[in-house]
């Protein structure tokens, strides 16, 4: 999934590499937007494995939007990993009555 989103970080670089600000931000648009909607399309998939994917895309936006300063991402990125705990959460009372 991250490598799917990867290709926005690479597109970022260059813009950057060659002085065009105005393409890097609109590339560092599409770049939250990869992370973001795929995980949330993970996230309401809610299976566990969905749902460990989905923390996997997170942490690969939490390292690139730190490592290029995009604050944007970042919120995102918190506010989703919130949403993985709570589903996290509801399932843990149903998981352990499955067990007994």
């Amino acid at each position: 999934m991250a490598v799917t989103c990867s290709r926005w970080e690479r597109l970022i670089e260059k813009a950057e590499r060659e002085g065009n600000k105005e393409k890097a931000l609109e590339f560092r648009e599409k770049l939250v937007e990869c992370v973001v909607y795929m995980a949330q399309g993970l996230i309401a998939r809610g299976r566990s494995r969905d749902l460990d994917e989905a923390e996997e895309l997170l942490k690969y936006g939490d390292e690139v939007g730190n490592k290029l300063g995009i604050n944007e991402l970042l919120f995102h990125v918190n506010l989703l990993r919130k949403k993985i705990e709570e589903k996290r959460e509801r399932r843990r009372p149903k998981e352990a009555e499955a067990k007994q």
